[in-house]
């Protein structure tokens, strides 16, 4: 499941449509109604999903649902912050994973944009284990007004 090289990246963000197209098409299957909805209202939806059924499938599909929710954040974050997606270094906590990187318009004194990777995995990571503080949906909309 992890991102071994700046090939598997491409790859991994060539298909961010795929992903996210299979995580609405889950979450339909369960009976939440996201077609044609604001990303950012759909936040709580995708954790009550992760939360009540991730568990539940094979682990293909577990493969292909992880793939999607760092493909719906990625895009999401990328979306409202810019910033681009680079592999996780194996320092990081989420190695492996893609990090949002560059994003957001916060400045240093000097000039230089202040902000850290953001790993989603440790969001996703969170939610599987009943561990996340707070809700995935304010944290996403607190990194978007904080780095806008």
């Amino acid at each position: 499941m992890l991102l071994k090289s700046n090939k598997d990246l491409e790859n991994f963000i060539l298909n961010t449509d795929n992903y996210i197209s299979f995580l609405i098409q889950e979450l339909s299957k369960k009976g939440f109604e996201c077609l044609d909805k604001n990303p950012l209202h759909i936040i709580d939806d995708i954790e009550k999903f992760y939360k009540s059924y991730y568990q539940f499938y094979n682990e293909n599909d577990k493969c292909k649902l992880r793939y999607s929710f760092w493909a719906f954040f990625g895009k999401l974050l990328i979306n409202n912050l810019g910033g681009k997606l680079q592999i996780a270094p194996k320092s990081d906590y989420c190695s492996g994973t893609p990090q949002l990187i560059d994003f957001g318009n916060r400045f240093d004194k000097k000039g230089k944009k202040k902000w850290m990777g953001i790993g989603f995995d440790s969001w996703f990571n969170g939610i599987i284990e009943n561990k996340l503080l707070g809700s995935l949906d304010g944290t996403v909309k607190h990194i978007i007004e904080y780095y806008s």
